[in-house]
């Protein structure tokens, strides 16, 4: 059985029902959609709040959606065009409590993106390489790649040190791309897709921490773009912390534009951390 997987449940409420998921271990609830009262629903997600610590409700929508949102009491972390199979989509949260709307680092990661900002893409070559093997994931992969992110990550919002949840993860729309350095896996990537909007989240971004700085995350980006071009998706985006010097600049080099950043959005590295939002339209 897997563990720490959010729970889907579907909420009967005034004049309709919605679909939210349960995330106990980021402390969060998504509405994933809703169909009539969106005070009711809000009343009864406070069942929530009392008995496991959630802190943060959030969703991602449509634009005609933002004034009902707004009405009680979310407000817009960031946006991203054509997210919604050619339309923007607005990504919008509620804080239930005031620690969790406050960040102690907000000066510190705005310097981040500062100075990810003043990389250009067109001044950045994908690296080649001789001693490496870019490829696709296998699902026989899948235990060296749980160790591969136990290693990078003290806590991750999804549980990839576990190889049964890596392979669950590739047969709901997860593609994974690595890195290997004699037989071993050390950088890895992946691109979890959604069908029917044509958009991707490039994400679960790791590599082993004696093969940093060799350019591989961003040879791995690449190398899922070229795939997804293929496949005729119209959007990618990610969600890198915000923190994090690396991984922002890597998304500023390949052409993502910056949308937006999720306050205290993760548990990540042993914390809840705020991510920045970076979106590539095709």
């Amino acid at each position: 059985m897997l563990l720490d997987l959010p729970k889907m449940e579907e909420i009967q409420i005034k004049n309709g029902s919605a679909k939210i998921k349960f995330d106990e271990f980021n402390q969060r609830v998504k509405i994933l959609s809703f169909k009539g009262d969106l005070e009711d629903l809000m009343n009864q997600l406070t069942v929530y709040e009392n008995k496991c610590t959630i802190g943060k409700i959030f969703s991602i929508i449509p634009k005609e959606d933002i004034d009902v949102y707004k009405s009680q009491g979310f407000i817009i972390e960031a946006k991203i065009d054509q997210f919604l199979n050619g339309q923007p989509a607005y990504f919008l949260s509620k804080f239930l409590t005031s620690k969790r709307k406050t960040s102690m680092h907000l000066p510190e990661e705005e310097e981040v993106l500062i100075r990810s900002r003043e990389y250009i893409s067109e001044d950045y070559i994908n690296p080649t390489y001789e001693q490496y093997t870019i490829r696709d994931v296998r699902k026989e992969d899948a235990d060296e790649l749980a160790k591969l992110y136990d290693e990078v990550f003290e806590t991750y919002p999804s549980p990839l040190n576990n190889s049964t949840y890596i392979q669950f993860a590739m047969d709901h729309n997860v593609f994974f791309k690595v890195a290997v350095y004699e037989n071993k896996i050390v950088s890895a990537a992946s691109a979890d897709t959604d069908p029917i909007n044509l958009n991707a989240e490039i994400t679960d971004c790791a590599t082993s921490k004696s093969f940093t700085g060799h350019g591989l995350i961003g040879r791995l980006i690449f190398e899922l773009e070229k795939d997804l071009k293929t496949r005729n998706y119209k959007v990618l985006y990610s969600t890198a912390r915000a923190i994090s010097t690396g991984m922002n600049i890597v998304f500023a080099k390949h052409d993502y534009v910056y949308g937006g950043r999720l306050i205290n959005h993760c548990h990540i590295c042993g914390q809840l951390e705020n991510m920045n939002i970076w979106c590539k339209v095709f």
